[in-house]
């Protein structure tokens, strides 16, 4: 979080423009040349798959049931692909799309893994309340319309799918506010999850 709000605050992109979280891609605040804080938001990216490798490692052995390891594993393979997305920021395209769609794809499986683990936990080995499971909602909902719009944008295009090149950028872009819901909505989530364990 502290990485992107320094990145955000100094960003100024091709065309001189301010960051808005309403018409930018997330990425775009790691974007080397672009954005003049780059080294804040992919450093803070790198951190961040490591810390959800260890929440997601944490919630897999505390939960019960094949649910839950199946969360657990879907977690690490979104946090690698969170990592590789500050190892490849968007000017080398075509890896920094292949690390983030693993962090997409991989970061719904695990919120869906592990809301049914919770929802679905026996009486005598409750690791959470089964109401946690409710705070998995606006996650997957955000995950799940993004990689949506994702799909309908690359069957509408040869472009690669989270390029910005050639883009005629509308004041108010649904893909960009999609992606936004998610860095909210799994902040939360895993906040959420770390009060109930307290």
């Amino acid at each position: 979080m502290l990485g992107s709000l320094i990145a955000g605050i100094t960003y100024r992109g091709k065309e001189g423009e301010a960051y808005s979280p309403f018409n930018h891609f997330i990425s775009e605040l790691g974007e080397t040349g672009i954005s003049g804080s780059a080294w804040a938001f992919n450093i803070g990216l790198m951190i961040s798959g490591v810390s959800l490798i260890l929440g997601s490692l944490s919630l897999g052995l505390i939960l019960p049931g094949v649910m839950a390891k199946l969360g657990m594993a879907a977690g690490i393979i979104s946090s690698v692909g969170l990592f590789f997305v500050g190892v490849f920021p968007m000017n080398k395209i075509k890896p920094h799309t292949t690390a983030a769609m693993a962090y997409f794809r991989g970061g719904l499986s695990m919120v869906i893994f592990f809301t049914l683990a919770i929802a679905l936990q026996p009486e005598g080995a409750l690791g959470l309340p089964r109401a946690y499971s409710f705070a998995g909602l606006p996650a997957i909902l955000s995950f799940g319309g993004f990689l949506f719009m994702i799909q309908r944008a690359v069957k509408k295009s040869d472009d690669n799918m989270l390029s910005t090149k050639d883009v005629k950028r509308p004041n108010i872009w649904p893909i960009a506010i999609l992606e936004w819901s998610i860095y909210v909505t799994i902040v939360l989530w895993f906040v959420i999850q770390s009060i109930g364990f307290c």
